[in-house]
């Protein structure tokens, strides 16, 4: 008895140690081949690095005003593997049905537990994510690995809410991350300079995508441990390097005079009811743009709206403005003065095969007074003796034909054809301001030429950009200039357009206290596949002031006004919209007048009314 017993402890030894080798040779076996993938598989369970996101660099204005910047937001976003874990799914349950964790085990199967959780997330997080609970379930089921992202753009305060919801309903493998939304302090403001950002948060159009690498910074990380309902382990935390934000962009802007005029554009679109309008004011002596508006425009926020910047986008034939190309030209060769006289052969001239007519049956008049007045036919006689090909070289050096150079996306360059391409008439049509295509911010700057004493400096809209405050602002645009006319030229040329405002075409800009130079343009519109249209004008002013000592330049340019009570001229209806910002201007800018005597005068004679009325 005692032998038999013997035996078999001996023979179950036997078996346990065999067993016992046999497992562990099953171990080493497993540790050599495939220790390094479940271990892999464990970290990636347990272990995760996790994005620290680089804020996006802002927009200020001149004077550091914020125009764009990058608040934080949350994204609720599914863990598909952590979803899907018993541990995790017995929790939620348990709390569901106001139970113990445990005690489900031998309540339902592992596959029916999932089910059950599956549909118990899905009851939860339907109503916060506004998800149809038939659509949240598809969305759920057919995603087994990876994330999912159920909501983005959550604010703080819902957050809050949000993962306190969370933590009562024990709902793990869902969890809010934290990300950057773009907003926009002033949406409707300065919206096709600014332009906008994608989902991406890649700039897409205006300064944010011409200025997007400096903008966008580098992203750090973390690698850390989390337990089973996705929180992170402190104590186990590893690598971890802080994201570098990207570099803040200063813009040449004034908003204070931005909001003025916006303002005042949308009162022309309401007043005139136009198909579009674009104004930029901009200080001529350093070519930094100070304001730019276009109606339509589009809400930086919710992205309704026209998003192609008329300004710099669309051309169009600007009529009696571009005669300073030819006036500045002839000035420039000596073959006129301010005081030649010029024929304007009243107001009918057919003597080259081509008819050219006027508003007015001007006889003789200098050629100051022929711009003044805005005669076609004596502006033709003025800049006749240059010759094609001169008149030509004189548009590309105002800046005509070719892109200004401005940070801003889908600049156009215009149009002003070869000579070779030139028709018997389109000689004097060009320099009337007719089959030539030019943007507003191109005859903005072609006016600066006059204002900067013949030099021609490109439009400058960023001051620069910096990595820490604005004392550390470095230049991010260069201002290119040329000599364009000689500074006599130049001069000439601005006391004619001073005459424009004093008894031409253009004295609805007068400004009391101010010497403004000016031009006005009345230009018929041009339907593609449909030609000139009658009744329909393209009106536009450009003009800088003080005359002498240029400190603000500004155009206004309004495509197809409609009014009952007015003419359609850029005499009517763009000088006075360019006087109501001017005025307003100066005083944001602090420009002090130049002939104060005559605010002197108006002031007197106010008291005096006021006198009279008491």
């Amino acid at each position: 008895m005692e032998k038999n017993q013997q035996s078999r402890i001996i023979s179950v030894c036997v078996f346990l140690l065999l067993l016992l080798g046999s497992l562990s040779v099953r171990l080493i076996w497993i540790q050599v081949n495939r220790g390094a993938d479940l271990a892999e598989s464990a970290r990636a369970h347990y272990e995760y690095e996790q994005v620290l996101e680089a804020p996006r660099g802002r927009i200020f204005d001149r004077n550091g005003e914020l125009l764009a910047t990058s608040q934080i937001v949350y994204d609720l976003v599914v863990d598909c593997v952590h979803l899907r874990d018993p541990g995790l799914a017995k929790v939620g349950l348990a709390k569901k049905e106001s139970g113990k964790p445990g005690a489900l085990r031998h309540s339902y199967d592992p596959g029916e537990l999932q089910i059950r959780y599956m549909d118990y997330v899905v009851e939860v997080i339907s109503g916060v994510t506004r998800i149809s609970e038939a659509d949240l379930a598809r969305k759920l089921k057919s995603s087994e690995k990876g994330e999912l992202v159920l909501a983005r753009n959550i604010e703080e305060d819902y957050r809050k809410e949000l993962q306190q919801m969370l933590s009562d309903a024990a709902i793990g493998g869902i969890y809010l991350r934290k990300t950057h939304r773009r907003t926009y302090p002033s949406p409707l403001s300065l919206t096709h300079v600014i332009g906008y950002v994608g989902a991406d948060q890649k700039g897409k159009e205006g300064v944010e995508r011409v200025f997007d690498a400096e903008m966008t910074g580098i992203d750090g990380y973390k690698v850390c441990e989390r337990d089973r309902r996705r929180r992170e382990i402190l104590a186990y935390r590893k690598a971890s390097i802080a994201p570098i934000p990207g570099r803040d962009v200063y813009l040449t802007i004034d908003m204070a005079l931005q909001a003025e005029v916006e303002t005042q554009v949308s009162k022309l679109m309401t007043m005139y009811r136009p198909e579009k309008i674009s104004t930029i004011w901009l200080h001529p002596q350093t070519g930094e743009v100070l304001a730019l508006a276009n109606r339509p425009h589009f809400d930086l926020e919710t992205r309704v709206g026209e998003r192609r910047n008329i300004a710099v986008a669309d051309v169009y034939q600007p009529g009696s403005t571009f005669k300073i190309v030819g006036f500045g030209a002839a000035f420039d060769q000596k073959l006129v003065k301010p005081d030649t006289m010029i024929d304007c052969h009243n107001g009918e001239y057919d003597e080259e095969g081509f008819v050219m007519k006027d508003h007015a049956p001007f006889g003789k008049l200098t050629a100051e007074m022929v711009l003044a007045k805005s005669s076609n036919i004596g502006s033709y006689m003025v800049a006749k003796p240059l010759g094609e090909k001169a008149f030509h070289r004189y548009m590309e050096l105002f800046g005509f034909g070719t892109k200004t150079g401005i940070a801003l996306t889908a600049e156009s360059a215009g149009a002003i054809f070869p000579v070779d391409q030139w028709t018997r008439p389109s000689f004097s049509s060009k320099v009337i301001g007719y089959e030539v295509m030019v943007t507003p911010l191109q005859m903005a700057a072609a006016c600066g030429v006059v204002a900067n004493r013949g030099l021609y400096k490109s439009p400058v809209l960023v001051k620069g950009i910096t990595d820490s405050d604005i004392s550390g602002l470095r230049k991010s645009a260069i201002n290119r200039e040329r000599r364009v006319i000689s500074e006599q030229a130049a001069r000439d040329l601005k006391n004619c357009m001073v005459s424009a405002l004093r008894i031409g075409t253009a004295r609805r800009a007068s400004i009391p206290g101010y010497t403004v130079a000016g031009k006005t343009g009345t230009a018929r519109k041009h339907v593609e596949n449909v030609g000139y249209v009658d009744g329909r004008y393209v009106v536009s002013f450009v003009g800088f002031l003080p005359a002498d000592n240029p400190q603000l330049l500004g155009i206004v340019v309004i495509d197809d006004p409609k009014s009952k009570d007015l003419d359609l001229y850029g005499g009517t209806i763009a000088a006075p919209a360019f006087k109501s910002i001017a005025q307003e201007a100066v005083k944001i800018l602090g420009i002090k007048p130049d002939v104060p005597d005559e605010l002197t005068s108006l002031r007197d004679k106010s008291n005096l009314a006021v006198a009279r009325e008491e």
